[in-house]
């Protein structure tokens, strides 16, 4: 028996990196996506993850004839044709509860439709597409803030727990399937949405501009445009239109509020490199004026993917750590290469000798042993740089 992975982003990694710790006696393929190009970003790079792990890379072709082999296709990126290989075990995980919304879009339509859930598949592959039988789903209920990133971070997740779950009754062949039913399938194709030439439909009520705004709202790809401005979310007001849908009615640093078909409503701008100048500066005041901060506790810069509190905590900015973390702001967070929010503490302590920081962290369940993708935790760090910090680090966690 082998498994062949086909597939790029966090999915990929970590289905993969759990198959090899609970079965390291069973022969792992991978065929990556063409569009993954070996670096770390908001998603991990699976080829990277296959490199840094000695796994044998192939080419879809090279699998075809393997006679025993289970074959994961997770977020790949071509069509799989049944009838060119050997083995029978082929699935796919699709972010959506099918039949509903085969096809494409998967994380953007059902906002646009708001749709008050969504959901993954894992299913078998056959000759149509996302048209297999059904091992499992599970449904995602969409928050009223719901964005195409912040739904996409969830498929993640999920589709991984279904993959994770199902693999045992996978591997033994014991599984169950049901066949999808004709009613409420839909399709989706490529030219569904025109990315190239994304505009704000204007010519509408203020819930579907709202739902527009957040369906496109994916920042590592795109963020929509209005009136020349990246914007992030939307308010709907109590007060009703009076003027042609698209007017400006204000216009400041924060928001513009335009007219719709039924009420006036604030479109939000972007303002996340100006929280993170709060962050760096330790200006709270500042940071306070800016709305849709609870949007923005889980977004980060494109570059190093910085989060406001990883930038903050890089800083010794701590009156702005302490806000963050009672809006919500997620302790344990990493950026690109897999470094915790902790791990720019210690910066900021060993700089500064002023231990406050991190016991604002400890005592809000940052875990000192999160590793990055390195393999490395907080503790190997300061081996080399401070025992006396690892020292006090590991007394505090051990109370807590």
């Amino acid at each position: 028996m082998k498994i062949c992975i086909a597939g790029k982003n966090n999915i990929a990694v970590s289905v993969c990196s759990y198959l090899l710790k609970k079965y390291p006696d069973i022969p792992i393929l991978v065929v990556k996506n063409r569009t993954d190009n070996g670096t770390d970003s908001f998603q991990r790079s699976f080829w990277k993850f296959a490199n840094d792990n000695n796994l044998p890379m192939k080419e879809l072709e090279d699998v075809y004839s393997i006679p025993d082999l289970i074959f994961l296709s997770l977020e790949f990126d071509r069509i799989i044709y049944p009838e060119r290989f050997s083995s029978s075990k082929l699935f796919n995980i699709h972010f959506s509860l099918l039949p509903a919304y085969k096809g494409m879009y998967t994380s953007a339509l059902p906002i646009l439709h708001a749709e008050e859930r969504s959901g993954v598949t894992l299913h078998k592959i056959d000759s149509g597409i996302d048209t297999g039988d059904i091992l499992c789903q599970k449904a995602i209920m969409l928050s009223p803030s719901e964005t195409a990133k912040s739904l996409y971070k969830k498929y993640i997740q999920v589709g991984t727990d279904l993959v994770v779950e199902n693999i045992d009754s996978i591997l033994n062949d014991t599984y169950t399937t049901v066949p999808q039913s004709s009613e409420h399938s839909l399709y989706f194709s490529k030219s569904s949405l025109n990315y190239s030439d994304l505009e704000l439909d204007l010519n509408v009520t203020a819930f579907q501009l709202s739902s527009q705004i957040r369906a496109f709202n994916f920042r590592d790809y795109q963020l929509p445009k209005l009136y020349g401005y990246s914007v992030v979310g939307a308010c709907i007001t109590n007060d009703r239109s009076t003027l042609r849908p698209g007017r400006i009615l204000e216009d400041d640093c924060n928001y513009i509020c335009l007219s719709t078909i039924d009420y006036n409503i604030r479109v939000y701008k972007d303002r996340l490199y100006d929280l993170l100048e709060c962050c760096k500066l330790n200006d709270l005041y500042g940071l306070k004026l800016i709305p849709q901060l609870d949007y923005y506790l889980f977004e980060s810069e494109q570059t190093h993917g910085w989060t406001l509190l990883m930038v903050a905590a890089y800083n010794n900015s701590i009156d702005v750590c302490r806000y963050l973390i009672e809006q919500g702001a997620d302790v344990n967070a990493r950026n690109f290469n897999g470094t915790t929010v902790l791990m720019y503490a210690k910066d900021a302590v060993l700089r500064t000798e002023n231990y406050n920081l991190i016991d604002l962290f400890l005592e809000n369940g940052a875990n000192p042993l999160l590793e990055d993708y390195s393999g490395k935790n907080l503790f190997d760090y300061l081996k080399i740089q401070s025992m006396v910090l690892l020292q006090y680090i590991n007394k505090k966690w051990l109370n807590f």
